[in-house]
């Protein structure tokens, strides 16, 4: 398997995978250290059930899954479906617009220019659902003049649409990036999510946010306003409308909503109200 690494990670990078996931299978690769088959699969998982979670043996699954195919391994997948414990759908954190209008309100810079900059940058993972990998590669040249043109993942370029109120900050006239330090340098991912909890301590908000909250609460925001699943799949960029529908989080009034259109007129019928 090593002589055949380097030639891995070539194949992966021309089918335009990201740096994560090439790290993440090589990674894997690496730990496995045998001969592929189905059986030195199945025994690799097993002993790794009371080390990993289900989700990190379901990563190792796709790597080798991956390599048996650059390599044309027949692997008998259906003997090994069963190892790997299923898992329940985890509820994550979402924002609504009241909450990011608190982020907004909360002010830890030390001034003005660096305050408004934050402010634009929690509009724009809102209101675009951008990745945060996305947002910090934005240049005022990327402006189409009607969508947003963005590398995505695995070097995947497409196009993202804006609200009226973000249009005007772009300068047609310049190449540079749209969020930068005070040495026009572009900030970095770590300085995004080092704002964002700082913005989320001023203002007193007691849940978990990063990032990727911001997409996470931008597809399910449209979701409950309506929008149907494949919309929200091509404005996200994801490939698969499975992975869109992990991203939704349906809010508890809307679906009692939905429910209650099934008695609502009956007359002992009652609006749901939040405790």
């Amino acid at each position: 398997m090593k002589n055949n690494l380097t030639n891995y990670i070539n194949w992966l990078q021309e089918r335009n995978r990201s740096a994560t996931t090439i790290k993440t299978y090589t990674e894997t690769l690496q730990r496995f250290k045998q001969v592929i088959t189905t059986e030195t699969i199945k025994v690799f998982l097993k002993q790794n059930l009371s080390k990993y979670q289900p989700n990190t043996l379901k990563v190792f699954r796709q790597a080798l899954s991956s390599y048996a195919k650059f390599a044309q391994i027949k692997i008998a997948w259906e003997r090994i479906s069963g190892i790997i414990p299923k898992t329940s759908r985890k509820f994550f954190s979402t924002l609504d617009q009241e909450e990011l209008s608190l982020l907004k309100q909360a002010n830890p810079e030390k001034n003005e220019t660096t305050y408004q900059r934050n402010n634009l940058i929690l509009d724009f993972l809102f209101y675009s659902g951008i990745r945060v990998s996305e947002l910090v590669n934005i240049k005022h040249s990327d402006w189409q003049g009607k969508s947003l043109r963005v590398h995505g993942k695995g070097n995947k370029v497409r196009q993202v649409l804006l609200p009226p109120f973000l249009m005007g900050y772009f300068n047609p006239f310049s190449s540079d990036y749209l969020f930068t330090n005070q040495k026009n340098q572009p900030l970095t991912t770590l300085v995004i999510r080092q704002i964002i909890q700082a913005r989320i301590k001023k203002a007193g908000l007691d849940k978990p946010i990063t990032p990727h909250t911001f997409r996470r609460s931008f597809a399910t925001l449209l979701h409950n306003k309506g929008t149907n699943l494949t919309t929200i799949q091509q404005l996200l960029g994801h490939e698969s409308i499975t992975t869109t529908e992990k991203y939704i989080q349906n809010d508890f009034e809307y679906i009692y909503a939905d429910y209650s259109k099934l008695w609502r007129n009956q007359p002992n019928f009652k609006p749901y109200e939040t405790p």
